[in-house]
């Protein structure tokens, strides 16, 4: 079952300029039929040498999902000149256990207002762990003994980094508001 998307959705799709009809049909197939209530498109590229790759986030929200779908270049070869990789995730908001957003201000005292210049989405549902791991030591700076490792183990689920520099004021907002969106849609199940 799919289901038709929401206009604004499509235009931002068409904007990304990402191959716009199989990040549509790719996120139509995951929602299986649920309607769309928000959303945020994140275009990215990134230059690896001489190479230009490009990357798109796509958070589609339900009632009950979140849809997150990423498109990226896959390296070419003789019989694949071209390929997109797509691959989505379907996430029950009851699953999400937190929400983060970090937010960066200009601190130029001729600015006027006091508008996000930068803004980072974190959203954690235990999908994957990050873990850094570090040798373990002492005080004693004549211990020759292995003392181990020690680390940290953090969510590493999704962060999206959005600029105003970068991506313009209006991409800022756009974060800004999917991040209530979906706030408000995790805490509406709490209830």
């Amino acid at each position: 079952m799919t289901v038709q998307l929401p206009a604004d959705l499509r235009d931002d799709l068409r904007r990304s300029g990402y191959f716009p009809e199989i990040a549509a049909g790719c996120i139509a197939r995951s929602l299986r039929g649920a309607s769309v209530i928000g959303h945020l498109v994140r275009p990215e590229t990134t230059f690896d040498g001489a190479e230009v790759r490009r990357h798109l986030t796509v958070l589609a929200l339900t009632a009950r999902h979140l849809v997150i779908a990423h498109l990226d270049d896959e390296a070419a070869d003789e019989l694949n000149p071209s390929q997109v990789v797509v691959t989505t995730e379907r996430i029950r908001l009851t699953r999400i256990g937190s929400l983060g957003l970090s937010q960066t201000f200009d601190s130029d005292p001729g600015a006027v207002g006091s508008r996000e210049a930068e803004v980072t989405l974190g959203i954690s549902w235990g999908g994957s762990r990050r873990l850094e791991l570090e040798r373990a030591w002492c005080e004693d700076p004549e211990c020759q003994a292995d003392h181990g490792y020690t680390g940290m183990l953090s969510p590493s689920d999704l962060a999206l980094r959005v600029s105003a520099l970068a991506d313009g004021d209006h991409a800022v907002q756009a974060a800004l508001r999917f991040h209530t969106e979906l706030a408000d849609a995790v805490d509406a199940l709490e209830d």
